[in-house]
């Protein structure tokens, strides 16, 4: 059998959508669909669709190791002529769903509106832009029915600096946690849990010892009982990787390692 890091780096692949992928081929059809429709319907009203989130950053997961995997659309609103509020653009975003995809799943999910099309799901967030003497800034819906600020390429540009600092370990590394992330249903908010592996330090790393080494630097404080204990049994199945590593019995490594992220050996 291969050892730890060749198959850690084999899953890493695997938990990639790749370009020219039939999967790839057909979200970036829907993606362009999408975004035609949308500029039909609304017209003038908006100013721009940007993609951002996981699949920008090829992050993502392939939806049949996430179920959950969406991708994040950023719908810029032209307010040249009035001034609406978020929940009105929210449904807007939602009757335009209703209208152009019938068959579809549609629902309300703070802040955007999901669009789920079997194969595919979709999170449509309304946006403004807020400009003032001094900065330009990006707005979507708060929980409180007003404005924050975001900024939807911030965080692709610090993930991207991280994965060329540590030769292109990271985001691999982050697709492999997600993976168990998604097997646990979700300790972390995906979105949280990329932020915390982009924030460490690969420096000298392979797969093998960096996946570990991300494992041992999770936390699992001001998780809930029941999100801390797959956290806790995440680091146990580490100390067992480590225990046969050290008695260099690759093959009961990779076996407790497939039972972490729920893979075939």
């Amino acid at each position: 059998m291969a050892s730890i890091n060749y198959r850690l780096q084999q899953m890493a692949t695997d938990l990639f959508i790749k370009y020219g992928s039939t999967e790839r081929d057909y979200i970036t059809q829907k993606i362009e669909n999408l975004k035609y429709n949308l500029k039909a319907y609304f017209a003038n009203s908006i100013s721009e669709i940007l993609i951002f989130g996981s699949f920008k950053r090829d992050t993502i997961l392939p939806r049949k190791f996430d179920e959950s995997s969406d991708i994040d659309i950023l719908i810029i609103f032209n307010q040249a002529d009035r001034e609406l509020t978020p929940e009105t653009y929210r449904n807007q975003l939602r009757k335009f769903c209703e209208l152009k995809y019938s068959t579809s799943t549609v629902v309300k999910s703070h802040p955007s509106i999901v669009l789920e099309m079997g194969k595919i799901k979709f999170d449509l967030v309304p946006c403004r832009i807020n400009q003032s003497f001094w900065s330009t800034s990006h707005q979507i819906p708060d929980k409180n029915g007003s404005w924050m600020n975001t900024d939807p390429k911030g965080f692709n540009e610090t993930l991207t600096a991280a994965n060329n600092r540590y030769n292109s370990l990271v985001k691999p590394i982050i697709r492999l946690l997600k993976r168990w992330n998604a097997f646990n249903n979700y300790p972390y908010a995906t979105y949280e849990l990329e932020q915390i592996i982009a924030a460490m330090n690969f420096s000298k790393d392979n797969y093998e010892t960096g996946f570990l080494y991300a494992i041992r630097q999770l936390s699992a404080t001001n998780l809930p009982d029941y999100q801390a204990k797959k956290v806790e049994t995440l680091k146990n199945n580490e100390g067992w990787i480590k225990e046969y590593l050290d008695r260099d019995n690759q093959d009961k490594a990779i076996e407790v390692l497939c039972r972490i992220l729920g893979l075939k050996v």
